[in-house]
């Protein structure tokens, strides 16, 4: 039968009216490179599909794979082959304006083996070991309060907990912030954070927190925490290791990311060196002022913060696996303080004084990661890393002109050499050996009232040989074995470190991990410093830490899982006085100063458990729910237990969001969130102050032989993140605003003893404090 005119028209219609659909949809390509986790050669032949889609690829020869003209959103990611195990990649996420590059690892299927592994991302660290966190560049842009630093998104994780709003410096299962290891694509580096002094008692440096990470977001790609019992390779840490790898830039196309805010200005471009080459480069300049949030009445302590930094990666891939790259950051940041020319306007002792803080810190690397036959693999990253802090603060005399009181110069510098070998002996045995060698110096100056605290200069070598066996024992069992030496030649102290695990998988779905590791770590550079009757505690070895976890782990569907953790931590050879009974203990140190004599006699216990649940943000919304109970507790010279500094018994992270995205009519999406965290913290402790003590020297003095003995009034806050995503072809914008301390609530920070009023002062945490912010990809 013949179809009329109109007929016709309407038949065409019909029929091209789902690709008019289909053209309305903004589009992404997803691609990336699959290599064997053992060799880091390149895998062909590997599937991918894009669960519940139509969409699948194989990667090529040189292990590459590309999806073209897949619509934006959320996607779970599976990788599959004979001869390898499934990797299940549960957050996927394709936005307009910036192409989604992945590096998936594949780990050779055993003959006894063959399992499903379930990761929330792709993992280049070793998963051996329990007590890992994988953190992810976008869910660091995503959580609430985060300030875009991997830092302080770890203090949604069981366990952790801030030290102070104002800082990143984390407290894990009850340890101090000093006990953490920063890493950079696996090699030690100095403290890597802006503003190295904030949210401290004394205004002086930290060992290992700041404002703010000076690497910005956009340049990382996964990176891991660990937080106990941790691998064989990892040392030099007490409580935790950040290891924060960049990704490599776009070598196909040039992409811009721009992010204007009331805390400053973030520019980042990448893109292929020349045209057809596989070799890209990634960088980014970020100035900030928080002087803008103060200019609006945001209370920041009536100080002008400023910072600024530059990073880049460079990518250079090879043909048949394995690439060169040359990485590098510099940034510099001030703190500065004018007191008011006017006395009668003076209500704290700090109003007196002129402070200016000024920290300056560079980090250079390159790393080579070849394939080595069939079966190994080796990896070497060298990186030079250098901090540089000054601290002067003048009190004004009766004329306003200003009279030296204190000054600090605390410069730091470390040289590491990291280099590992792998070598896959068969599917069920892997050997892995490696050596880090990193030199360490210090050149310090602290003068307290005009008095030196701390002064020496000098340093050495930290070198740590290891080795590690994993076997496959079974179908269900996995082991490993390692041991790894620590030598100071600072000193010639010493350490033996055995590490192991146990892997026992119940079925595919759920899993039990049993690890054991002993640490150790150098003293801070004002204990070897300390000035005191003309000597120092040079002398001074190793703290050390034994670890016990036992992890159970399952995975309830492809998009939630169920998290357990029993742990207890041992530590000892921890520095104590040596030539008095008294409470002190280097376990409950942040940036303090003692000028005594002390000796590894100290011990301390921290054991908890940790609970927690976690949906991944695969369709319009995700959460993260845990709850830490544990007790932290140590042993001075004197003899007697008491809680730690950071003794708070608890600890409580909710933090979830929801996605409400929406097409309009010319192809355009919109797309609304709205993040929540809530976090509740058993209080920290604290020493009782000594008023008339106080008085007479007109300085804090605290009660001797009643360290800690106060708990603070519990932790609490909750944090707001609203944003509104506009994507159309080539382009993403997102407007957000952040609301830290939503309630407002005031958390105490300490107390001290103000000489200008005469009494103990409460000192509170930040308050309320909004940040507005827009970011465009294109």
């Amino acid at each position: 039968m013949l179809l009329l005119r109109p007929q016709r028209k309407l038949l065409i219609l019909c029929c091209l009216f789902p690709l008019i659909l289909n053209a309305q949809n903004l589009v992404q390509t997803l691609r990336g490179t699959v290599i064997d986790r053992g060799s880091g050669a390149s895998l062909s032949d590997i599937n991918i599909q894009l669960l519940d889609t139509n969409y699948g690829v194989a990667t090529g020869e040189d292990g590459t794979f590309r999806l073209s003209g897949i619509p934006v959103g959320r996607y779970i990611l599976r990788a599959t082959a004979v001869s390898y195990d499934t990797l299940i990649i549960a957050e996927v996420l394709l936005e307009a304006g910036k192409e989604t590059l992945l590096q998936l690892e594949m780990t050779p299927r055993s003959s006894l083996l063959n399992e499903v592994v379930i990761t929330g991302q792709s993992n280049p660290f070793p998963n051996d070991y329990p007590s890992m966190t994988l953190l992810t560049q976008e869910a660091t842009i995503r959580y609430p309060a985060t300030f875009y630093d991997p830092a302080r998104l770890m203090l949604t994780r069981p366990g952790v907990a801030s030290q102070n709003d104002q800082t990143n410096g984390i407290v894990v299962r009850g340890n101090s912030p000093n006990g953490i290891l920063w890493r950079l694509e696996g090699a030690d580096i100095v403290n890597p954070n802006h503003t190295p002094n904030a949210g401290t008692f004394s205004d002086q440096v930290t060992q290992n927190g700041g404002g703010v990470n000076m690497l910005s977001a956009q340049l990382l790609s996964t990176s891991a925490f660990f937080n106990g019992a941790f691998p064989t390779e990892y040392g030099n840490a007490l409580s935790g290791v950040l290891d924060m790898r960049f990704r490599p830039g776009n070598e196909e196309k040039t992409e811009y990311t721009a992010q204007l805010g009331l805390i400053g200005l973030d520019l980042a471009m990448e893109g292929p060196f020349r045209k057809n080459s596989r070799a890209s480069y990634l960088v980014n300049a970020r100035y900030s002022t928080i002087g803008i949030l103060s200019a609006l009445g945001v209370d920041l302590g009536d100080e002008e913060i400023n910072f600024a930094d530059l990073s880049f990666n460079l990518n250079f891939p090879f043909k048949k696996g394995g690439q060169f790259t040359v990485f590098g950051v510099a940034g510099n940041s001030e703190n500065i303080f004018e007191a008011e020319r006017d006395s009668s306007l003076w209500e704290f002792q700090k109003d007196g004084q002129d402070i200016r803080f000024e920290s300056q810190t560079m980090i250079a690397g390159a790393t080579l990661n070849l394939p080595v036959g069939e079966k190994s693999n080796w990896r070497t990253v060298f990186a030079a890393s250098k901090l540089q802090t000054d601290r002067v603060a003048d009190l004004l005399d009766t004329e306003y002109l200003p009279q030296a009181k204190d000054a600090a110069q605390n410069d730091q510098s470390k040289i590491s050499l990291h280099s590992t070998f792998k070598y896959a002996i068969n599917p069920e045995n892997q050997l892995k050996i490696g050596a880090a060698i990193v030199r360490q110096d210090f050149d310090l100056l602290t003068i307290r009232d005009q008095s030196p605290v701390a002064r020496g200069s000098g340093g050495g070598f930290l070198l740590q040989p290891y080795v590690n066996w994993q076997s496959r024992l079974s179908a269900k069992l996995q082991f490993n074995a390692g041991m790894r030496y620590s030598r100071f030649t600072f000193n010639g102290s010493d350490a033996i470190e055995p590490r192991a695990s146990l892997q026992f998988r119940m079925d595919k779905d759920q899993s039990l991990r049993l690890a054991y590791g002993l640490h150790s770590q150098l003293q801070l550079p004002q204990l070897y410093y300390a000035v005191f009757r003309n000597s120092n505690n040079e002398q001074l070895g190793l703290s050390k830490a034994h670890h016990f976890v036992l992890a159970y782990e399952k995975q309830l569907n492809l998009k939630t899982r169920l998290t357990a953790e029993l742990y207890y931590q041992d530590l000892f050879d921890i520095a104590v006085r040596r030539d008095a009974a008294t409470d002190f203990s280097a376990i409950n140190l942040l940036e303090g100063f003692v000028r005594e004599p002390l000796a590894n006699d100290g011990t301390g216990r921290n054991y908890g458990f940790e609970l927690g649940l976690e949906k991944y943000f695969n369709g319009d919304f995700f959460y993260l729910s845990n709850i830490s109970i544990y007790q932290s507790k140590y042993t001075a010279s004197d003899g007697v237990e008491r809680d730690t500094r950071f003794a708070g018994n608890y600890t409580f992270n909710f933090t979830g969001g929801k996605e409400w995205t929406k097409q309009k009519d010319n192809g355009k999406y919109r797309t609304w969130g709205l993040n929540l965290r809530v976090v509740s913290l058993g209080g920290f402790r604290e020493s009782p102050i000594d008023i008339q003590a106080s008085l007479a020297q007109q300085t804090t003095i605290f009660e001797e032989g009643a360290a800690f003995s106060i708990s603070q009034a519990g932790f609490f806050r909750t944090d707001l993140r609203i944003y509104l995503k506009k994507a159309k072809p080539g382009r993403n914008g997102m407007w957000a605003l952040d609301i830290q301390n939503l309630s407002n609530q005031e958390n105490l920070a300490f107390r001290y003893f103000d000489t200008a009023q005469g009494q103990v002062v409460n000192q509170y945490q930040l308050g309320i404090i909004p940040i507005l912010s827009y970011r465009i990809s294109y």
